[in-house]
């Protein structure tokens, strides 16, 4: 397969982020900020094997593409000397409990829907952001790269604010 990547350019739609910060802020987005992962993600490969699909759908429809991209990343990463991982298993872990959590949200009354932010399934994307990590320093190695941009702080105010707001009613509900 013909790859686009040079590992002495730039690659700006991937960066490298500390596991922590990737739940923090998927979790205060409630589960936004992975749809923009995978957009960014989808994204860098298009551009690497020049495939013609559209990142935006795929990271819409993320159930369906999460195998792929996961596979994807995970070959990348062995390429480039990581251990590798299961990466299908954990696609699927993510798949059944985005599913469980959509069903639960749905089914559950109210003041026990609001548990299920405490489901989380962009757990099940730790080893794939920890790849793209590995990836990342192996393209840069010993770049700074701050925790957080500028759009992320927005995200984790504004999220953790609405965080507030969804807790102090369930507390208050009950």
């Amino acid at each position: 397969m013909q790859s686009g990547y040079d590992s002495n350019g730039s690659v700006e739609y991937v960066k490298k982020q500390p596991v922590w910060a990737f739940c923090l802020l998927s979790f205060l987005s409630f589960g936004l900020y992975t749809v923009y992962w995978f957009y960014k993600n989808w994204y860098f490969f298009r551009d690497l094997y020049e495939w013609d699909i559209y990142p935006i759908w795929r990271a819409i429809f993320d159930i369906f593409f999460v195998h792929t991209l996961l596979e994807q990343i995970n070959d990348r990463a062995i390429e480039k000397g990581h251990p590798g991982i299961s990466s299908n298993l954990w696609a699927t872990g993510y798949v059944v409990v985005s599913l469980l959590a959509r069903i639960l949200d749905r089914t559950l009354p109210p003041s026990l829907a609001v548990l299920t932010v405490f489901l989380p399934p962009f757990l099940f994307l730790i080893p794939s952001v920890m790849q793209v990590n590995y990836l990342y320093e192996k393209a840069r190695p010993n770049e700074y790269q701050p925790t957080f941009s500028s759009g992320e702080y927005i995200v984790l105010a504004l999220g953790g604010t609405l965080m507030g707001f969804v807790l102090i009613s369930a507390l208050t509900a009950a």
